[in-house]
């Protein structure tokens, strides 16, 4: 082992296991969903705009940050803020707590797509038809449609599309009209007034003439009650979802049993630690791009794909004037890098010491937003296709969350010719997509508990047992019938308010508590020092700016702006729903819990903290004093840097420190 060695925890294996590692933990199954939707919602092209602003003024800074401060001190999150400014040392603590609710849902996410890649190898899917027992009468299915509508203009006879099938039989509309209330799913009291269905009330589809008895005129099923077969296979057979969060249900075994086949391949992928999940990667980040590709050439030939990529590229300028546009950019930047995860400064803490973190930084930042632009171009392709088949505009197809992953996608590989193969590769790549950022999360908890305990690291095997069966464990009840209310609670309280109070701490502390000169002189000692050099020698004119603005970033611009989000946010907050399912009150006070949890342990230990630090020294307590102590960095932050025979004693310290609250701009070398 050279020098630069962490022995204790171990290294990166290989200069790309890191780069890739980083790329496949920020790179998940949000890409492919969550931005093009984003995109769908506030002005498509024009989202671009706030997005790429979010980017540079709050994502960028944000991952160089935590990056780069794990790297430097070799800690995991739960450690390293206790080195860094011991006031702060509840900060670990809400990454930890962040990463286990978020590792439990997105587990679980995962078993669904295990559940789905095993469905796939048949001979026919099983949600290519409206034939299932669990299908109801509002069940669609698109082919059947259109040989429907075919018949019905071709024909002599009348043909309607209704209860998953093409009805002529008279006898089947007399049954029909007797039932419109079930069939419609309106009023019949509404239906009595005219000849006509009422299709305020039904749906506004073509009507069939009245017969000479005046009988009620049938029409297809009314658009918007109309349910894909893969929507139906999601909700009523793989969750076989309950009326609501207050009927939880019994365990589904056959979903507890992918979910226990999930946290088995997350033991066996992470028992040797990095060294092993390192090597996993080479494949888990690089093949969902490879299937993306395939699936961007398949979608573009589609029928109506130039439609879906016209509403996705073009925007619309006016939506920029809604605050809540901007809010979601900034959130969304933070759910796309991963940032305030805890997962960054996890992976970085297993560097080398002279990994050039600046590189890292833009490589990963700018691959994985350039991922989610060509996912975007993907997914739209594929809602073009189905707009054009369902003979509607682009916006009345476009589904969010687990819609675009679970039911547009299987739906739009029936379509295609050897459909289980194109299935199977799909769920393999959404499986690799969740499986990277899986390992970044549960290594986020495996070494914060190690690093919290050192001992414990000769029993690493165990340990990954141990959080990976209690994993298992706190994850049933998200198998059962309302596990997918639960899922959501989790996904909207643990994954936002959080990491956004996460990210504004992580810059108060750098930029006001530890010093921004100080931060960029401990960067200088890890880069190759040609990069500040290069900089000074060939852009002398704008070297000077280039510090300033760097300064007003980390200063003042990036917590701005996370500040205002966080207020606003909390400010309009609205109580959780799911389609037209409002979670009751005492959800979402479960879920404020949840988000308190993590937010509160900054606050409730910084006064512990305190009250600690007063009652040893109540006879000679001096707030200045104290106050120092505590917010500046301990022996410990610059072990790891001393380990690599980089800094020598200054005056018997460790290192000359500058003032952290009123220190000039950074040095860049």
């Amino acid at each position: 082992m050279g020098q630069e060695e962490v022995v204790e925890r171990g290294n990166w294996t290989g200069k790309l296991d890191f780069l890739l590692s980083c790329l496949g933990y920020a790179v998940g199954l949000g890409n492919v969903w969550r931005f093009p939707y984003l995109c769908f919602k506030h002005g498509g092209g024009a989202f671009l705009i706030p997005y790429t602003i979010m980017l540079i003024f709050i994502g960028i800074p944000c991952f160089f940050l935590e990056i780069s401060i794990g790297q430097y001190a070799a800690l995991g999150p739960v450690t390293i803020y206790s080195s860094l400014s011991p006031l702060f040392k509840g900060l670990g603590f809400a990454n930890f707590m962040a990463s286990c609710f978020v590792g439990l849902y997105y587990n679980m996410i995962i078993a669904w797509t295990i559940y789905y890649l095993f469905a796939s190898f048949t001979s026919q899917l099983p949600w290519d038809t409206c034939d299932n027992d669990f299908n109801t009468q509002y069940c669609f299915n698109i082919g059947d449609y259109q040989g429907c509508k075919t018949l019905r203009e071709n024909g002599s006879v009348p043909a309607i599309y209704l209860n998953g099938t093409c009805i002529s039989e008279e006898s089947k509309f007399e049954e029909i009209r007797q039932n419109i209330t079930y069939f419609y799913n309106c009023s019949k009291n509404a239906v009595e007034e005219k000849v006509y269905v009422n299709l305020t009330t039904c749906g506004n589809f073509t009507e069939f003439p009245t017969n000479e008895d005046g009988e009620y005129a049938l029409f297809d099923i009314p658009r918007p009650l109309r349910v894909t077969a893969a929507g139906e296979y999601l909700s009523k057979e793989v969750l076989n979802e309950s009326d609501g969060i207050e009927n939880m249900g019994e365990i589904q075994w056959k979903l507890a049993l992918c979910l226990l086949a999930a946290w088995i391949i997350i033991f066996f992928c992470l028992i040797k630690g990095i060294k092993s999940s390192g090597k996993v990667v080479y494949f888990t980040a690089t093949f969902p791009y490879v299937v993306l590709v395939i699936l961007l050439i398949k979608a573009v030939t589609l029928p109506g794909a130039i439609d879906g990529i016209r509403f996705y590229i073009i925007p619309d300028l006016s939506k920029l004037s809604n605050i809540k546009v901007w809010e979601a950019a900034a959130v969304q930047i933070f759910f796309s890098l991963s940032v305030a995860g805890g997962g960054l400064i996890t992976l970085a803490s297993y560097n080398k010491f002279k990994n050039n973190v600046i590189r890292d930084t833009f490589v990963v930042c700018i691959g994985n937003c350039l991922t989610s632009f060509f996912a975007g171009f993907c997914i739209f392709s594929v809602l073009g296709f189905m707009a054009k088949e369902l003979e509607v505009d682009v916006p009345s197809v476009a589904v969010s969350g687990t819609g675009l992953a679970f039911v547009a996608y299987p739906d739009l590989v029936t379509r295609f010719a050897g459909a289980p193969f194109w299935s199977v590769l799909f769920f393999a790549m959404l499986f690799t997509l969740g499986l990277d950022s899986q390992f970044a999360i549960v290594e986020t908890i495996l070494t914060g508990i190690m690093d919290f305990e050192p001992r414990l690291r000769t029993k690493k095997t165990y340990i990954v047992g141990i959080v990976c069966v209690l994993g298992f464990l706190f994850g049933l009840p998200l198998t059962t019938r309302g596990g997918g209310y639960l899922l959501d609670l989790l996904d909207y309280y643990a994954a936002g308010w959080p990491y956004l109070f996460i990210g504004l701490t992580e810059l108060v502390i750098i930029g006001h508590i530890y010093g921004i000169e100080n931060f960029f002189n401990d960067i200088s000692s890890m880069v190759p020092k040609n990069v500040g050099s290069w900089v000074k020698k060939n852009l002398p004119s704008i070297h000077f700016s280039l510090q300033t603005n760097i300064y007003f970033i980390y200063m003042t611009m990036s917590p701005l702006i996370i500040g205002v989000i966080l207020m606003i946010s909390w400010g309009s907050h609205e109580g959780l729903t799911k389609g037209d399912y409002i979670y009751p009150a005492w959800a979402n006070g479960i879920g404020w819990l949840i988000a308190l949890t993590a937010i509160l342990a900054v606050p409730v230990v910084a006064i512990f903290q305190l009250g600690n630090a007063f009652y040893k020294n109540k006879d000679d307590f001096h707030f200045p004093t104290i106050w120092t102590e505590l917010t500046q960095p301990t022996e410990t932050w610059r072990e790891n840097a001393k380990k690599a025979n980089l800094i020598e004693p200054v005056n018997g310290n460790n290192v000359e420190m500058k003032e952290g609250f009123d220190n000039p701009a950074a040095n860049l070398e």
